[in-house]
């Protein structure tokens, strides 16, 4: 025979387990990220690309990447792995055509030369 006022003690230790598991997600979660830099006179002097390249590509991330993911630190990819195996496959989820693939990619490696 069960005994009732056991059951709902574990009932209710589940109830405030569950509580308990779900704020630390949420704190966890509103933890502050890298942000996107926005494109400024910095960013342009990085790049070789002309303003109008960058804001184009800080805006599609804005729009298609940061709907999946928030920014990550460009920096903490080389070069060649930005170019040849993350915006290809980024791309293609994204379903961003070449000029805007491009545009993106101009962005993050400018953005990677930022301290």
């Amino acid at each position: 025979m069960k005994n009732s006022r056991t059951d709902t003690a574990i009932k209710h230790l589940h109830r405030h387990s569950f509580v308990a598991v779900a704020i630390a997600l949420l704190l966890g979660a509103c933890a502050p990220a890298y942000q996107a830099p926005p494109v400024s006179a910095p960013l342009v002097a990085a790049s070789l690309q002309p303003a109008s390249t960058l804001e184009r590509g800080y805006q599609i991330h804005q729009v298609k990447c940061a709907k999946c993911h928030p920014f990550e630190n460009p920096a903490h990819y080389d070069e060649i792995e930005l170019k040849e195996e993350i915006m290809p496959v980024m791309a293609r989820k994204s379903n961003l055509d070449r000029a805007d693939g491009d545009a993106v990619l101009a962005y993050l490696l400018a953005a990677r030369k930022l301290p």
